[in-house]
């Protein structure tokens, strides 16, 4: 039977504050703070979804939980006749996700932040060819930026590599472009789509030196 995410999500959040606080909280109240806690202003912006529902969340390959804590904070704000005594929203956070960490189907689906998933799958996309070579990629000191684009249906991730961090002029090694689609509010994606790009030589992004003072530390 397929998990009715919001349902579950909403009485999860109704039993947390009942048990720990003793605080009842309608029903309403707690749909409307759970499609906050999935980036929706509304449980009826929620339900109009139809590009990432969040009924996709089972066939998502990857679960990003990152409460949007100032979002959820100004919704509750705008709630009406709330009950008092409220915990803070990381607390809340709690009895939202708890259906979620709890379910074998999505638990082992769960990463810790969106940059985390970007350096995991750009450094085994970036390093095989290091690894079949049985090279350790650990042991160079590298630079390693992450650039993160939230677009509307997904997210851009670009990671580059530049090696050795000390060195007088570090090389660019590779870039790293990542695409992860979103299907399900703002927290389930589908597989990545990863692009390697190798360079040789001295082909280096300036600005990338620049913002980490390299050339100035050799100067």
């Amino acid at each position: 039977m397929k998990l009715d995410i919001t349902k579950a999500c909403a009485d999860s959040l109704r039993t947390f504050t009942q048990n720990n606080y003793g605080i009842q909280l309608k029903s309403s109240h707690a749909h409307e703070l759970v499609a906050a806690y999935f980036g929706y202003a509304s449980r009826a912006a929620l339900l109009a979804d139809k590009k990432c529902p969040l009924s996709n969340l089972q066939d998502a390959e990857i679960i990003i939980m990152n409460t949007p804590t100032l979002f959820v904070e100004q919704r509750l704000k705008t709630l009406e006749n709330l009950p008092s005594g409220l915990p803070s929203v990381d607390i809340l956070a709690e009895g939202v996700y708890s259906p979620i960490l709890i379910d074998d189907q999505l638990s082992g689906k769960i990463w810790a932040g969106i940059h985390e998933v970007a350096i995991a799958y750009a450094e085994n996309r970036a390093f095989d060819n290091m690894r079949m070579m049985g090279m350790d990629q650990k042991e160079l000191d590298w630079l390693t930026e992450v650039d993160i684009k939230p677009m509307e249906t997904h997210v851009l991730i670009a990671v580059t590599f530049d090696y050795p961090a000390k060195a007088k002029k570090p090389m660019r090694y590779a870039s790293v472009k990542i695409t992860l689609p979103c299907i399900a509010g703002n927290i389930g994606y589908d597989k990545p789509e990863v692009m390697p790009t190798f360079y040789n030589g001295h082909m280096r992004d300036p600005d990338f030196r620049l913002r980490h003072g390299i050339d100035e530390l050799w100067q």
